[in-house]
């Protein structure tokens, strides 16, 4: 499944700084009702943290210990014992055991704001809905901020990242196959910022065919439920790793960092015409908001358009393949900075819609 011409329609990104689901459901209801997205609500603790919401399986089966300082036991006695543990819960999930898929969902205390949504979502039945948005951390980002007693990042170790990889895969599908449940597209987008790592000296070892190959891993995950693979970077990067994974819809920051795409116009163009998505993070999630109108973000925005259609983009496909979002998460922020965002996300896409 694809999404078909979006026309500028918002989403968000996830993360909002409210310690009460309902506030936060009333603010995404009100501003992005037809492409809702659960709220991801850091403040409420590690569990509920861009790391630690998706360590569940690797938690209970003794592989990692800790949400808030979460490190891989490799010293333990019996760790070929755990990590055993963890691969059968895979191969059972894998195989169909709906038990098994669900220890890759999250914790109780991890799943606040989601179990929140879709309570919520079934009391309003909702009309008028063009996708459903989920969204979990991608295997670098949570790869390179787990580290080992040595402070060495587990990404560069083969076994824990691949752990690490296959535990936020199965997760994409158990999360996929919970928002299909109401009946709409959904698009669950990877969150990776430390993508913008990649082709930096200070990450040499970074290849370009294992970020692939974990990028698709996750992203088959979502695709075997019939969800829309999508990806996030706020940050600049090669966003021709992403344009040549199986990410549908790529999510940039295109506040600060427009430059990086400009400049990778032509496959940006290729990536268009195989039916991809690009969405738009134009509303800055820093105090830059309290500067900016939704005019003076519409004349950014068609700035930026008139810069891709000069290097050669369609425009025509790049207008009708476009959606908006905030530049980033909102979970650290104050909350009215992150109301006034929403605020401008919302009267932005009334404009451009």
């Amino acid at each position: 499944m694809c999404l078909k011409e979006p026309h500028f329609l918002a989403t968000g990104i996830g993360s909002l700084p409210y310690l009460e689901p309902q506030a936060a459901l009333d603010l995404i209801w009100q501003s992005v009702p037809a492409a809702p997205h659960w709220p991801q609500l850091p403040n409420l603790g590690a569990e509920s943290g861009f790391v630690g919401q998706y360590l569940r399986p690797l938690i209970e089966t003794g592989v990692i210990e800790g949400f808030a300082t979460p490190r891989f036991q490799v010293e333990a006695p019996d760790w070929s014992e755990r990590m055993m543990r963890f691969y059968e819960l895979y191969l059972r999930a894998e195989s169909g055991d709906d038990e098994a898929l669900e220890s890759f969902g999250f914790t109780p205390e991890g799943g606040v704001g989601f179990e929140s949504f879709c309570s919520d979502f079934r009391q309003r039945k909702p009309k008028d809905i063009s996708f459903v948005k989920g969204q979990l951390s991608g295997p670098l980002t949570v790869g390179m901020q787990i580290t080992d007693a040595s402070r060495r990042a587990s990404y560069y170790d083969e076994t824990q990242r691949d752990l690490l990889v296959k535990a936020l895969a199965m997760h994409a599908q158990w999360q996929t196959r919970r928002l299909k449940g109401f009946g709409y597209p959904v698009l669950i987008s990877i969150d990776d910022p430390s993508l913008y790592a990649y082709g930096a000296s200070t990450h040499v070892t970074l290849g370009r065919e294992t970020l692939l190959a974990h990028l698709n891993e996750v992203s088959e995950g979502i695709l075997r439920q019939g969800g829309i693979p999508g990806a996030h970077v706020c940050a600049g990067t090669d966003w021709t790793l992403l344009f040549d994974s199986k990410i549908q819809v790529v999510n940039f920051d295109a506040y600060e960092y427009m430059t990086s795409m400009l400049v990778l116009a032509g496959p940006l163009n290729d990536f268009l015409a195989r039916g991809g998505i690009l969405s738009w993070g134009i509303v800055p999630t820093s105090a830059k908001a309290w500067e900016e109108t939704v005019e003076s973000l519409q004349e950014r925005l068609e700035e930026n358009i008139k810069g891709l259609v000069k290097r050669g983009v369609d425009e025509s496909r790049l207008r009708a393949q476009s959606m908006l979002t905030p530049s980033c998460g909102t979970g650290t922020l104050e909350v009215a900075l992150a109301e006034r965002i929403y605020a401008l996300l919302k009267g932005l896409a009334l404009k451009m819609g």
